[in-house]
Parts: structure tokens; C-alpha cells; sequence
């Protein structure tokens, strides 16, 4: 088997030059029918693209210093690319869809660096570009060149590195900053949609996640729950897309989910947060300087698990509605003024709704309310009919496990369409609108494994929005591209850390390009994927 394996050994180089500037390339191994397999039986690609050809596939390891090896998928024309490089050729595992290269220890010119990770709490850097054509060569058992007319960009980045640790006290709450580490496992470098995640570290079990600007700096913070550490983390952007130390606020038992936005009029965004083991949501106010109060608590149904702040009665007075896991219903609390609250009123929703979106579905310009519901695998809709009242729900077929939505015209018809992640199908379900406030049967499209939640927004500026799922089992956020029509792109994948659970988009870094923050519950921390 071992010289069989041998006698497929194909060498060949890849080759790329700009005119008498700088002339890079590889010495790389081919090996039919054989998957890569690293001495790490963890390892993971550190990035997933589609190429459309296996020299494609080989140019993007070329264009990543750090790659050390690729597999290609024929019939899905994936390709993966890895850090790991130990020798592995005699556990590699047959696949006849799959062609793998590896890089020739020594052969990359120029070098590539000695280091492969970073550890850092504060990182400056810069970073200077060089533009290259590239030329590519592949031979079968003759070498032969053909020159492409693709242009890459690659990036050298040099990094200090610091470390600071924080702490505060709230006159009104106590408060408590933990020092935060971040990790990269990629440097600058990047050929893909999104660069390595740069881990924070946050509290036990980081679950909900919003990042909005909470200090008036003009620069988007982190917020997030964690959910065995019954608090809730504020990391403050201190520029370019690098944040604090988390500062902790006490909240409920097992607090899930968390929204910002401005409920007492004094221009200042506070924090509201749904606590799923003590059936309330908590609310704090900001005080200034992105602090905030200690909690105040208003009862919802059992299991309260994610939490929406929309006004929904047209008084200029953003509400709270709270699907209510446990009770199968949701909850709208009605403010009443000075950030104040009414008792829920309820409606009936499907068995275990987990998430809430309220939009308005059937251009009347009353937002409605949409929920998943993950027993009855339906997602219901609930019309706004004015006078603080919604119709009973109506519901549409989901996938298996409905848990996340969203509410977004994908098929730029000026009607919101629901998208879905259906947890227990391993896919997204699209229901396109089609006219007041009705659903067409989904489509569905894969995703990783356990999907649980799912975000729309324009990624790669197209103006066209764009499907990015957290996938818990995966350990990676998934990117669906909106090709038109409300169609989408087969996934490409970006590795996060152990079980990501919630997952925001929205440019930190100021460069404006939407970037992916995600709360990694298994290994409590939240990553952040800068766009390249």
C-alpha cells in the first residue's frame, strides 16, 4: 500500500512573480484519491473556500504563508486548506473524490516565518502590501507551466505585544473585570472572505451577544451573557477591532440572551437580558461611559430565552417581547415611560419557541412578531393589528429544530422573507413572503452541524444580503452568499473555537466591512473574525 502510495507522489511547482520584484513558490506533493489527515485528531482546516480548479486550489495555499497542506474535493470543488503539518502519508484515508497536496518541507521561497501562533492582550501592528500576477505550473509526469491572470494581495504584518489588566466598581453595582487574552491563530495574512478568529476571554458558557456602542465613542462594544457565570460582560472597543477586559454585571440564573437599546430617552443605551432558569428579564441602566446600574427585573413566562426591544404600539416607547420557552408563548411587556414596564401580556406561539424577530411583515407599518418553534418544528407568525394586540399565530413548516431567525427581504422585492436554522436538519430554511405577511414552503440550504442561529446581512457589499450561520457542533460559522433571486451559494466555513453559539455581523474595526463576532461557549471566550 505504502509504494503504491508512493508511485502517486506527482512533484510540481507553483510559481508567482511580478516582473522582477518578487518571485514566490512551492514544492508541493500530489496524492491521488487520499483525504489529508493531521497527527492532531482535532485538526481542522483553518479554511474552507470553493475553487473552481485544483490549481485554484493550490494558488490559495500558495497565497496563505502558512498553509502546509490542501485537500480537494472534486465534486464540490472545496478546498481545504491546513496549518498542521506533520507527516501523516501513512494514515491517509482513502477517498476517491479527494486529491491532497502537500507542502515540501523547505522548498516554500521565500520561507515561510518560524512562528504559527500568536498569543497577545493588545496587538499594534502594520502591515505593508505587495500586489503579484500570478503564474502556475502542474505537471502529470511532465512539467509544464500556464500563466493566469489573477491577482492576489498579500500582507506582512510585524506585532507588539502588551498586556494590561483592569478593574472596576460601579457606586451602584458591583462590578468585576477579568483580564482578557486573545489568541490568532493566523497572522494578517489573508486570501478569504474573513480572516482568523482573535479570541476575548469572557465569563463561563458565553451564550447571547449583541455589539452595539454602549460609551458614545463611535465604536461598537461587545456584550455577552454568560450563562454559567450568571452575569453579563462588557468588552469596550478600544480601536481598530481589539477590545477590553470584560467588565461583569450580576444577573438572574442562566441569563441567555441580551438586546441594547435606549429605553428611558436619555440617549444612552442600556442592556436588557433575559435570565432562562429565574423566568424574568433584567434591565440596566447606562450611567454613562458604557457602566451601568444594577439590575431591575420584570416577570415573563417560564424560560424566557431571547429578548427583542422594538415599540410595537406606535407610542414612541420601545417594548420587550420574550419568547417564552418553557410556557410556549411570547411575551410583550409594554413600557410605560422612564424605561418602566407593564406585566407581559401572552400569545400562544408553537412548543419551545427559542427566538423572536419582530418586523413588519405585511407592509401595514405595525411590526409583527415571527418565532421558531423547535418541538413543533413550524415557525409561527403573529400580525400586529394595532391597540397593543396581535392575531393568533399562523404557522409555516420548518426544517427539523427550528432555533434561530431572521426577518430580511432577501430577494430585493421590499418584503421580509424569514430565514431559519433548522438545528436538528443541519440546514437554513428560506420562506420566501409573498405578499401580506404569507410564506411560500422553504428552501433549504446546508449549514455545519447545529445550526443555532442565523444572521442576514450584505457581506461582501453586492447589496445583496447574505446568510451567516453559528454551527455548535461544527466549531464554525457558516457563509451563504445571496446569489439573486433569494437563492444562495453553497457554504463556505470559518473556524471558531469550541461550540459557537450566538453570532453577530456588524464592521468593528471601522473599515466598512461587516465583520463576524461569535460567543464560543465551550471554551468561554468570544471570537472575532475580522473581513478582509
Amino acid at each position: 500500500m505504502a509504494s503504491r502510495r508512493i508511485c502517486l507522489w506527482l512533484l510540481f511547482m507553483i510559481i508567482t512573480h511580478s516582473v522582477g520584484e518578487d518571485t514566490r513558490s512551492i514544492l508541493m506533493s500530489l496524492i491521488t484519491d487520499s483525504k489529508f489527515q493531521c497527527a492532531n485528531a482535532t485538526c481542522l482546516p483553518f479554511v474552507h473556500i470553493i475553487t473552481s480548479t485544483i490549481m485554484k486550489c493550490q494558488m490559495a495555499c500558495l497565497a496563505q504563508i502558512y498553509c502546509r497542506a490542501a485537500s480537494f474535493h472534486q465534486l464540490t470543488s472545496n478546498c481545504e486548506l491546513f496549518i498542521d503539518m506533520s507527516d501523516e502519508i501513512a494514515h491517509m484515508m482513502t477517498d476517491a473524490d479527494i486529491t491532497t497536496m502537500i507542502v515540501i518541507v523547505g522548498t516554500r521561497f521565500p520561507p515561510e516565518p518560524t512562528t504559527t501562533k500568536i498569543s497577545l492582550t493588545a496587538t499594534s501592528s502594520t502591515s505593508t502590501t505587495t500586489s503579484t500576477s500570478k503564474t502556475s505550473s502542474s505537471t502529470s509526469t511532465t512539467t509544464s507551466s500556464s500563466t493566469t491572470s489573477e491577482t492576489s494581495t498579500t500582507s506582512t504584518t510585524s506585532s507588539t505585544t502588551s498586556s494590561s489588566t483592569t478593574s472596576e466598581t460601579s457606586t451602584t453595582s458591583t462590578t468585576s473585570s477579568t483580564t482578557s487574552s486573545t489568541t490568532s491563530t493566523i497572522p494578517a495574512q489573508c486570501n478569504t472572505t474573513y480572516r482568523a478568529q482573535t479570541t476575548y476571554t469572557t465569563g463561563t458558557g458565553p451564550f447571547g451577544l449583541t455589539v452595539a456602542d454602549v460609551n458614545n465613542d463611535s465604536k461598537p462594544d461587545i456584550i455577552v451573557t454568560n450563562v454559567n457565570s450568571n452575569n453579563v460582560g462588557v468588552l469596550l472597543n478600544t480601536g481598530n477591532g481589539t477590545f477590553s477586559a470584560q467588565t461583569t454585571y450580576s444577573t438572574g440564573a442562566k441569563p441567555n440572551s441580551v438586546a441594547v437599546f435606549d429605553i428611558n430617552n436619555d440617549s444612552k443605551p442600556d442592556l436588557i437580558v433575559t435570565n432562562l432558569n429565574s423566568n424574568y428579564v433584567s434591565i440596566f441602566f447606562n450611567i454613562g461611559n458604557g457602566t451601568f446600574t444594577a439590575q431591575t427585573t420584570y416577570s415573563t413566562g417560564a424560560g424566557p430565552y431571547d429578548v427583542e426591544v422594538v415599540d410595537v404600539n406606535n407610542d414612541s416607547k420601545p417594548d420587550i417581547i420574550v419568547p417564552n420557552s418553557g410556557s410556549s408563548n411570547v411575551g410583550v411587556l409594554f413600557n410605560t415611560g422612564n424605561g418602566t414596564f407593564t406585566s407581559q401580556t401572552t400569545y400562544l406561539t408553537g412548543t419551545t419557541p427559542f427566538s423572536v424577530a419582530v418586523v413588519d411583515v405585511n407592509n401595514d407599518n405595525k411590526p409583527d412578531i415571527i418565532v421558531p418553534n423547535s418541538v413543533s418544528n413550524n415557525v409561527s407568525v403573529l400580525l400586529n393589528i394595532g391597540n397593543r394586540t396581535f392575531t393568533s399565530q399562523t404557522t409555516y413548516l420548518t426544517g427539523s429544530g427550528p432555533y434561530g431567525v431572521s426577518v430580511v427581504d432577501v430577494n430585493s422585492d421590499s418584503k421580509p422573507d424569514i430565514i431559519v436554522a433548522n438545528s436538528g436538519s443541519n440546514n437554513v430554511g428560506v420562506l420566501l413572503n409573498i405578499g401580506n405577511g404569507t410564506f411560500t414552503a422553504q428552501t433549504t440550504y446546508s449549514t455545519g452541524s447545529l445550526p443555532l442561529n442565523v444572521v442576514v446581512v450584505d457581506v461582501n457589499n453586492d447589496g445583496k444580503p447574505d446568510i451567516i450561520t453559528g454551527n455548535y457542533n461544527s466549531n464554525n460559522v457558516s457563509v451563504l452568499l445571496n446569489i439573486g433571486n433569494g437563492t444562495f451559494t453553497t457554504q463556505a466555513t470559518y473556524s471558531t473555537s469550541t461550540n459557537p453559539r450566538n453570532v453577530v455581523v456588524v464592521d468593528v474595526n471601522n473599515d466598512n466591512k461587516p465583520d463576524i463576532i461569535v460567543t464560543n461557549q465551550g471554551s468561554s471566550n468570544v471570537g472575532v473574525l475580522l473581513a478582509c
